[in-house]
């Protein structure tokens, strides 16, 4: 693995950093971190803690792990104090084209990437977009960054507004699922820490049956809802409070945002 920088370490960056050193998919002492106020728990897995101008010309790999909202401050920090040739610069902003990251920082060798906070356990889902400029091997090193904590995928630009709803925003969906199903199970008496257990492993579980049976959803839905029981009476229930609406409608409108935070 090459010398990587990353400019920002908060939830997302720190999640990344964390799990290349837990994987061991790269040294400790080559991933340099440029953040305002470096986490405890970050500086202690061993990272160099450095200025803008040191992480990024002492790297091949710049991973800019910050909010778009500041991204194009910080690329012109790294125009004028920084070397920038040679390096493949990866952002993790929701939303900004490729296309405005080659214009700010004038190289093409860019990718964009949506990962998610599931990094942090090792089950990261990360969206990987590429310009055609960057080439095959680098575009591996990039990946290899990702992998270390999860799964990653190859996609057109123009789906990964699409994907961003999903696989970068999802975790939030699925952790508001789990809380209203241990929601329920305190209603009927559970006490909450086996509520949050039964839930949490109840949903894991499921996702595992998914990747693991090769069937349906569907299919695997109706393997639990045995005639006249219990569980179809749920399903009932959710359909008639619109929970398949409600996701979509979730979905939608986190792509409408991504794009319209990349000025679309």
């Amino acid at each position: 693995m090459k010398k990587i920088a990353f400019i920002g370490a908060g939830n997302m960056g720190g999640a990344i950093i964390t799990g290349l050193v837990r994987a061991k998919a790269c040294s400790a002492c080559d991933i340099y971190v440029c953040d305002k106020a470096l986490r405890a728990d970050i500086a202690a897995l061993g990272v160099i803690d450095s200025s803008l101008k040191d992480a990024v010309d002492l790297s091949d790999v710049v991973v800019l792990a910050v909010k778009p909202n500041v991204i194009f401050d910080v690329i012109a920090d790294i125009k004028s104090e920084c070397n920038i040739d040679g390096k493949v610069f990866v952002s993790i902003a929701a939303g900004i084209k490729l296309s405005d990251l080659s214009d700010a920082l004038g190289t093409c060798k860019l990718v964009r990437v949506m990962p998610n906070l599931c990094l942090l356990a090792g089950e990261g889902m990360s969206v990987i977009c590429a310009h055609d400029s960057v080439s095959r091997a680098e575009l591996c090193d990039v990946q290899k960054i990702f992998a270390s904590s999860g799964k990653t995928i190859i996609t057109k630009e123009t789906l990964i507004d699409s994907c961003t709803a999903i696989n970068g925003s999802g975790p939030a969906y699925v952790f508001m699922f789990i809380e209203a199903l241990a929601d329920a199970a305190v209603k009927h008496g559970i006490d909450r820490a086996t509520a949050y257990e039964l839930s949490t492993q109840t949903v894991l579980g499921s996702a595992a049956m998914v990747q693991s049976s090769g069937l349906h959803p569907a299919v695997l839905k109706d393997m639990v809802c045995s005639p006249g029981g219990t569980t179809i009476e749920a399903v009932k229930a959710l359909e008639a409070t619109g929970l398949r609406a409600s996701v979509m409608a979730a979905v939608d409108a986190c792509a409408e945002k991504a794009s319209k935070l990349g000025g679309k």
